[in-house]
């Protein structure tokens, strides 16, 4: 599953996987936090994040990014995640043809309710996976 990974805090720069091609922020950072994310992210292309993230950032931090050739989009991805982890969800989208709402909720521990919103929101992009939201493609 292609997923992109988010910051919501400087000081967890250091958790971003190295290889991410695209980010997802949550905050308008400075030009030193992008600094420091453009020196861990080495393959980073595209930054996400929402309208009024994109309206606070600075001018200096608008110019470096776009000396980086970096593309920013701004996306709508309101709502708060899943919280089901990626493993049961896979588990829960492969299975739910062949099992009952009620089955599946007594096989994988999961209240029934959730899986009928999970098959229902098959498409939602944001999910919560341990103390991580990861951001679906």
């Amino acid at each position: 599953m292609l997923y992109k990974d988010v910051l919501n805090n400087q000081n967890k720069i250091n958790k971003l996987d190295r290889n991410c091609e695209t980010l997802h922020v949550t905050k308008p950072f400075s030009k030193k936090s992008f600094v420091n994310i453009f020196a861990h992210c080495k393959h980073l292309k595209t930054i996400t994040l929402s309208l009024s993230t994109k309206e606070r950032l600075s001018k200096p931090v608008k110019d470096y990014l776009k000396s980086k050739h970096v593309l920013l989009q701004v996306k709508k991805t309101q709502g708060r995640p899943i919280g089901v982890p990626l493993v049961k969800l896979e588990k829960i989208l492969s299975m739910y043809k062949d099992y009952s709402y009620r089955e599946l909720s007594e096989k994988l521990g999961v209240p029934k309710s959730t899986i009928h919103y999970i098959i229902k929101k098959a498409k939602k992009q944001k999910i919560k996976d341990d103390n991580k939201i990861v951001y679906l493609k």
